[in-house]
Parts: structure tokens; C-alpha cells; sequence
């Protein structure tokens, strides 16, 4: 998810790299690993703490320095900061069986160097999520052939990426949010799509899992 793609806001000052982003993703790494324990409740098993960690380090942290590095990559600067009243929506809803995953996000500033286009922001958009899914798929087929308990934590990593993958690219967007989904969406509607359809077909498993 990025809350805010061109221009830093209140997020910074542009050409001044954010000198907090370690801390904001050590902190969101702790807070979403403890909301994703609490909703596979492996919070008190040291095995499945930790493959929630992995699930948490692939899910969230691998698709924000995708969207980050993406950007770097056209010439932007880009960098991690934490949304608290998200971290603590995680935490909340992680005791409904189900998560409300908003965070943080990857602020993008001024281009650098090059020119912007158009194109910059699917390709930014469409970084997170295809991370995700790419995770899901390989961690998908680790669950099917892993034996014993060893497939039950890939079964955690594969649903924490099914999950965050499928609720980014919902084209969603609301006063100061936008979701990866709505952006991918008005920049090329059959890119969005498609990578939607995949998502779905990604958490059907997930779902089936439950029956």
C-alpha cells in the first residue's frame, strides 16, 4: 500500500532522506508480526513465531521495498515510514480472525532523475503486490508437498502473501489512502485485471483451507 505516491507531504522534507525509516520498519515488522500470531495463533510456539516472522518479512516488508526499490529504480526518491493508527488497526482486527493490514507506506518523492511518466506509477503500484504473489505461488506449492508441520508454516507464509496481495490490489481508494489496486487500475485497467484475477485464484486456497 502507498498512502502517499508524488510529493512527500507532511512525510518529509524532498531530497532529505527520512532518517526514521529503520525504526518505523523494525516497529511495523514487530507489530504485524504479533497481529498475524494472534490471528494464526502461533504466539506462544517458538516454531510458529517464527514463521510468522518469515510470513510478515516476505508479506509486508518484501512488498514495500519492492514498491520502494521500483521507484529508486525510475530515478524517485523513496523511502518506508510506519502509519501508527494502521499498525494498531492490525492489531485490533487480528482478534476478529481477519486483518486490516494498512502499515505503512512507501512515500515517493521528487523524480531525480529522468522524466516522469505516465507508466511510473503502475509499474510502482504493480512492484508490492506481484512480490506477494510470486511468494504466495512458491510457498503455495511448499504447503501441497512439505510433510508434517514443516508444510503447516509454509501454509502461513503462502496465506499472509495470498492475503496481502489480493486486499492491495483492490481498487480502493478513500481521503488521503489509496490502495496499490486503484492506482494499478486508472493507470491500465486490463493490467489491473489480470493481476486481480491471479490474486483471486491465489486466495482461493486459502479460503478452501477453511471448509
Amino acid at each position: 500500500m502507498n498512502l502517499n505516491y508524488w510529493g512527500s507531504g507532511g512525510y518529509g522534507v524532498p531530497f532529505r532522506p527520512y532518517r526514521h525509516e529503520i525504526r518505523d520498519i523494525v516497529i511495523s515488522l514487530i507489530a504485524m508480526t504479533i497481529a498475524f500470531a494472534l490471528l494464526f495463533n502461533t504466539l506462544l510456539s517458538l516454531d510458529g513465531l517464527i514463521a510468522t516472522f518469515i510470513a510478515v518479512l516476505t508479506g509486508f516488508l518484501g512488498h514495500e521495498l519492492m514498491h520502494r526499490e521500483e521507484a529508486r529504480r525510475l530515478g524517485y526518491i523513496a523511502y518506508f515510514r510506519a502509519w501508527w493508527i494502521g499498525l494498531l488497526l492490525a492489531l485490533a482486527t487480528s482478534f476478529f480472525h481477519f486483518i486490516i493490514a494498512l502499515p505503512g507506506a512507501t512515500v515517493i518523492g521528487p523524480k531525480v532523475w529522468g522524466y516522469p511518466s505516465r507508466r511510473d506509477e503502475l509499474k510502482i503500484a504493480l512492484a508490492g503486490p506481484a512480490t506477494n504473489m510470486v511468494f504466495a505461488v512458491v510457498f503455495l506449492v511448499l504447503w501441497l508437498v512439505l510433510p508434517g508441520s514443516l508444510s503447516a508454516y509454509a501454509y502461513l507464509i503462502y496465506a499472509t502473501n495470498a492475503w496481502l496481495g489480493f486486499f492491495n490490489l483492490i481498487p480502493l481508494a478513500l481521503p488521503g489512502m489509496m490502495l496499490d489496486g486503484f492506482r494499478v487500475f486508472r493507470r491500465d485497467i486490463r493490467i489491473w485485471a489480470l493481476a486481480f484475477v491471479i490474486s483471486i485464484a491465489l486466495i482461493v486456497p486459502y479460503i478452501l483451507s477453511f471448509i
